[in-house]
């Protein structure tokens, strides 16, 4: 096989490969945009905390397998209460900073 024929044929492996990849991610992100969308939907229709945590908790239930979620129910749900936490944590810090400099 000369040189020439060697570099097309391993610009088409890897370009075959690279656009099977592409299809791929592009599939998962429509995938986890569907779950996304359904996961909203399930928080829109809770009216409070407790509510709230047991549609994330079916929500869970039924697509983590799906999703190959890394997390536990609790510790996402733990992580999203800190992130909240840690939030309001710094607009008080900016609210306090803003009282400061009036």
């Amino acid at each position: 096989m000369s040189e020439e024929q060697f570099s097309k044929v391993k610009k088409a492996i890897l370009g075959h490969v690279q656009n099977v990849f592409d299809e791929i991610e592009e599939s998962l992100a429509m995938q986890h945009q569907e779950k996304y969308s359904l996961l909203e939907d399930a928080c829109e229709n809770a009216t409070d905390v407790s509510e709230l945590k047991i549609a994330f908790q079916q929500w869970h239930g039924e697509h983590a397998d799906d999703l190959e979620l890394e997390d536990n129910i609790e510790d996402m749900w733990s992580t999203a209460i800190t992130l909240l936490d840690e939030e309001e944590e710094w607009e008080d810090d900016e609210e306090e900073d803003e009282e400061w400099e009036a």
